[in-house]
């Protein structure tokens, strides 16, 4: 794998930050849910944006390792 620039760790570091909010706000949302097929869809989608996340994480952890690990 090539070396990532700064300006794309940046944009990479952006979209952790989106998809982490993403999906605390779902979870938040689903908590404050009454009903069930509601609270279920919030759920589905905390879910989903956390899978995002951890998907890029990998990938980052990919590109570390890949590269000796970066300082």
């Amino acid at each position: 794998m090539k070396n990532l620039s700064i300006k794309e760790l940046n944009y990479i570091n952006d979209i952790l930050s989106w998809e982490l909010l993403a999906a605390k706000k779902s979870y938040q949302y689903a908590c404050q849910e009454e009903q069930s097929p509601h609270k279920q869809v919030f759920y589905d989608a905390a879910a989903v944006h956390q899978q995002n996340y951890m998907a890029v994480l990998n990938y980052l952890n990919q590109v570390k390792s890949s590269q000796g690990g970066m300082h």
